[in-house]
């Protein structure tokens, strides 16, 4: 009966977004082959909600943290974050990540292999590219995975795991066949309405949405293609097919201030529907400080400090070094740290943060990814230009101002202008990325981090690997369901650069 439940929830969803406590999520068994006879008009919503709450949460909270821009609160527990400090890497070590994305992502498939007399080519153009999205994390976090073979619950228990750079290829194949249907959608296709609670069937922003994320998967190989693949790859395509403003991708399937329906990023680093605070773990780390208030900056302020974080008690912007102790603090137990802040929404009981729309893909990493793809040769536009609009982009999103007088003061500043040689032009986009994706999507911080070496934040005070973690090792749930082909893997692993990009 259970099943049957969900059907009746996503049908409410589909029309109106609210409904049953569990409607975020249709695929709990993704064993069941019911789930096949779901149309897709009826599984796109929670398709879209359940894997996003993922990403926004668990991957942005790793993210942050791998790439130095989160602490610790010691004030308020002892030792937090102690695992991740450590860089201690093991097989249970964020592995929702894996176990999640694998397996929510079997309702894509789902929709792009429903079969039916209606014209569903939309959603399921939609159902491609969300699925392209999330692969490419699945890659980037962990190299090889099963993907050719996957999701095929009912044959294949024991699924074949796939060369990293062949799945990536595959990834911008199915990327291209998205947009080739959108394109070439006929009058009969089923129109994509109030089910798609990212655009709400606006097909020309999913052609944006897509263009864009094939650009992320070539900049992210700008190490290993030449230039030449490159712009043959994204030839003809120009600056305006590319997500611009007005075009961020966002995710609302009606969230409010109830139990089971708040914003997931607001649940976790907000406060509950009490009004109680449950996210003052998470506080700035004093990279992230300095980086914001002029100290790695030659002397220039960034307004987004004071939306990305609040205060101390003593009116100053106060983060911690990652495994700091307590007695290490300043003024040590009487001191406070700078939590999360008002441009995030999550810095007061509200009804606005808590129904807040969930960041997906944000306006100002595109502006960014083009930005790099100009800097390299890979299209043509104004780098600087793009640059400058991934910095509005961001103070935007944050509600800070002063954007103009800040591009104005780091514009010949290396490591954090448009200056200098090409490299230096590239460390200053990373730099600026990773600044605007901080606290929103901390996993592109820390993946770009690993691509690129930018920026160099310190490594945390208590681990002893010398080295920044640069993927993620393979679950338990693999180790001990998918045995015979899982990759011997040891902890060093987590340690080696091998993903086919990361040269």
């Amino acid at each position: 009966m259970k099943f049957i439940n969900k059907i009746i929830c996503l049908a409410i969803v589909a029309t109106t977004a609210f409904g049953c406590d569990d409607y975020l999520d249709v695929n709990e068994d993704p064993n069941n082959p019911l789930l096949e006879q779901v149309s897709p008009d009826l599984m796109l919503a929670a398709s879209q909600s359940v894997p996003a709450g993922t990403l926004a949460v668990t991957m942005n909270q790793l993210g942050n943290l791998m790439s130095g821009a989160w602490g610790g609160n010691v004030l308020v527990t002892a030792g937090p974050f102690d695992d991740e400090f450590r860089y201690n890497v093991t097989s249970t070590f964020y592995n929702g990540i894996w176990d999640n994305l694998m397996a929510r992502t079997a309702n894509y498939s789902n929709i792009i292999n429903y079969e039916s007399e209606a014209d569903y080519t939309n959603h399921k153009a939609i159902a491609k590219i969300l699925r392209a999205f999330y692969s490419q994390y699945l890659v980037d976090i962990y190299g090889d995975i099963p993907y050719f073979q996957r999701h095929q619950f009912t044959q294949l228990l024991q699924v074949p795991y796939d060369e990293d750079s062949l799945v990536y290829a595959d990834i911008l194949n199915e990327i291209n066949e998205a947009v080739e249907m959108i394109d070439n959608a006929s009058n009969n296709t089923l129109s994509v309405t109030n089910e798609d609670i990212i655009y709400g069937g606006d097909m020309s922003k999913w052609r944006k949405f897509a263009n864009t994320l094939k650009l992320r998967v070539i900049v992210r190989q700008s190490n290993v293609i030449p230039q030449s693949e490159a712009v043959s790859a994204l030839a003809g395509l120009t600056t305006s097919d590319f997500i611009g403003f007005g075009d961020a991708v966002t995710l609302n399937p009606g969230y409010a201030n109830e139990n089971n329906r708040q914003n997931p990023f607001y649940a976790t680093y907000g406060f509950n529907v009490a009004g109680n605070q449950v996210g003052n773990t998470v506080v700035a780390s004093e990279y992230s400080v300095q980086m914001l208030d002029g100290t790695n900056s030659g002397g220039t302020f960034d307004n987004r400090l004071i939306r990305l974080y609040k205060t101390n008690n003593q009116g100053d912007y106060l983060g911690i070094q990652q495994g700091q102790l307590l007695g290490d603090l300043p003024n040590g137990a009487s001191a406070s740290l700078s939590g999360l802040g008002a441009g995030l929404g999550v810095d007061q009981a509200s009804d606005a943060g808590a129904s807040m729309d969930l960041n997906i893909f944000t306006e100002a990493e595109s502006f960014f990814l083009q930005a790099e793809a100009v800097t390299r040769g890979y299209i043509s536009g104004s780098g600087l230009g793009l640059f400058n609009s991934g910095i509005e982009a961001s103070f935007n999103l944050l509600g800070a101002s002063g954007a103009n007088a800040y591009q104005s003061a780091i514009a010949s500043q290396a490591g954090f202008g448009y200056t200098g040689s090409q490299e230096q032009q590239i460390e200053g986009i990373i730099t600026q990325k990773w600044l605007a994706l901080s606290c929103i999507s901390g996993i592109e911080g820390w993946i770009e981090q690993t691509r690129t070496g930018y920026p160099n934040a310190p490594l945390s005070l208590t681990q002893t690997s010398g080295v920044r973690p640069v993927k993620l090792l393979y679950p338990l749930s693999e180790l001990q369901g998918n045995s015979a082909n899982v990759p011997s893997q040891t902890t060093a692993d987590a340690f080696n650069p091998s993903i086919f990009w990361d040269n």
